[in-house]
């Protein structure tokens, strides 16, 4: 840790010249540094800031209390940590004034009444803040050795996290500027990840292209000290930027043109001849095959590239996908034997997420369209899905069709009055109790009100999800099983949880 003042004035060496606080006793938690001996009155400019300054006053002899006035207030302007001033040899007694100027500028002051030499005080202090100085750029060029190894080994964004939540020694979580969550090392799922962002010891931000890209969390556990932690997350976050940066090879000519098509689907300007411009890509959708939108978060490009091809491999059919600004956006063309288009796409991206351990990505798919030029809906809605909850790795926008209409329209007040209108009393028990009665109602309404499928989801046993339900429904004073109150109260859960 770095050197305080408080810290500084209990070692012996200072101990002996009996300190004692005149002034800005509640700013000793100041940071030390460096400590300066100076009877130079016009030692103010001289100073850069953050220095114990240790003076026996020769400098303010014959002047008057105007101009030691002017002497401590253009110190505290320069922001050191504090002024001792050794008495005996100058002043035998504390001047009035500079105790009265230091605590109009709350500024610590302090009176040292027995000699101890200067020499002696700045040898010791000096010595330790150069040791904690040296320290911190030995843990700074390990934690840059240790991943720099790691992206020349080309361990990607998964590796980047493991190393630094090893130097760290704590949960490491990386969270987009949209609020999602991409990806976690130290955690065991992804309830446990935004536990750890909950309680983060410490978060910094994560730049890409010139611009915020997200923010890395590092969670509870770390023995690091804080500004020993914050060293060693930011050159996390760096390694990370450059692993994100580095992921997929070059865009070849037939990928931008993809990319390019998907953008002008996305944005709703593609042309009628959408399907030409698919097939010079190499792109045709089968006969009578229906496509389906697909959004995944491109931390590492090559990896959600891949995902999209071997979910098509495992559908036996094909897929147009490509990198548009920050995500991988694409579609599947599923064959018409299989009748659920939406869930058959989102079985065979689980499948690939598996098959290939991209545990990292988050997909979503859209609704299912006749050919290209109605496409760009389905993106757009896949590309909403990706920023709302992450329940599993792959959502379907029919699953979420409640939450995307809400967020269309959302108007905070509204969703504040239907949540207190609908189900205030579980709001106010969960922030009292620190419960997830909201949670369970709203993962109970939307699993059909099946209590073993809701447990199931909830990693519950079936008595305490019961024990839950009694508790949820004794605060409502109503049944939630209910068909008048069923769409009240999913509104109102839905709309609970988009507030948050």
């Amino acid at each position: 840790m770095p050197l305080t003042l408080r810290e500084l004035l209990a070692f012996d060496v200072l101990r002996e010249a009996r300190p004692r606080i005149l002034a800005g006793d509640a700013s000793l938690d100041r940071v030390v540094r460096w400590v300066h001996s100076s009877e130079i009155y016009e030692i103010g400019p001289l100073l850069t800031g953050g220095e114990l300054l240790l003076t026996t006053g020769l400098g303010l002899a014959g002047t008057d209390a105007g101009a030691r006035r002017h002497y401590l207030r253009e110190i505290a302007q320069r922001g050191v940590a504090g002024v001792a001033l050794e008495l005996g040899r100058t002043f035998p007694e504390t001047p009035r004034e500079l105790v009265e100027e230091a605590r109009r500028q709350e500024l610590p002051f302090i009176a040292l009444h027995a000699v101890v030499p200067f020499i002696r005080i700045t040898e010791h202090a000096n010595t330790l803040i150069v040791d904690y100085a040296s320290r911190r750029l030995r843990l700074g060029d390990r934690a840059t050795r240790a991943l720099n190894e790691t992206l020349i080994a080309g361990a990607g964004v998964a590796g980047v996290l493991a190393t630094g939540a090893e130097v760290i020694g704590a949960p490491l979580v990386l969270v987009a500027a949209s609020g999602a969550l991409v990806a976690a090392h130290g955690v065991a799922g992804d309830r446990e990840a935004w536990r750890a962002v909950e309680h983060a010891a410490c978060e910094t931000p994560v730049t890409l292209h010139g611009g915020p890209w997200g923010r890395l969390v590092a969670g509870p556990g770390s023995a690091l000290p804080g500004e020993d932690l914050m060293i060693a997350l930011e050159r996390t976050a760096v390694a990370l930027a450059l692993a994100m940066l580095r992921t997929g090879s070059p865009p070849s000519e037939r990928d931008r043109q993809v990319s390019a098509l998907l953008r002008d689907l996305i944005e709703g300007t593609a042309e009628a001849d959408a399907a030409v411009r698919a097939m010079m890509a190499g792109f045709q959708l089968p006969p009578g095959h229906v496509l389906v939108g697909v959004a995944a978060e491109a931390v590492e490009t090559a990896a959600a590239l891949a995902v999209v091809d071997r979910a098509a491999h495992i559908l036996h059919t094909s897929a147009i996908r490509g990198r548009v600004s920050r995500l991988v956006l694409g579609a599947l063309a599923v064959p018409p034997s299989l009748t659920d288009t939406v869930g058959a796409a989102a079985q065979a991206l689980e499948e690939a997420l598996r098959r290939l351990s991209a545990t990292q990505l988050h997909v979503a798919v859209g609704h299912p369209v006749a050919d290209l030029t109605d496409l760009g809906p389905s993106l757009r809605d896949a590309r909403a899905a990706l920023g709302l909850r992450r329940v599993t790795p792959v959502v379907t926008t029919r699953a979420l069709a409640l939450d995307l209409e809400l967020t269309r329209h959302f108007d905070p007040s509204h969703a504040a009055d239907l949540v207190r209108r609908a189900i205030r009393p579980l709001v106010d028990w969960d922030r009292t109790h620190r419960t997830d009665l909201v949670t369970t109602l709203e993962t109970f309404l939307l699993h059909g009100c099946s209590p073993t499928r809701t447990a199931a989801a909830l990693h519950l046993g079936r008595q305490s999800f019961y024990q839950r339900l009694h508790r949820i429904e004794t605060l409502l004073g109503h049944p939630v099983t209910d068909p008048t109150v069923h769409t009240a109260l999913l509104l109102a859960t839905t709309a609970h949880r988009l507030l948050r």
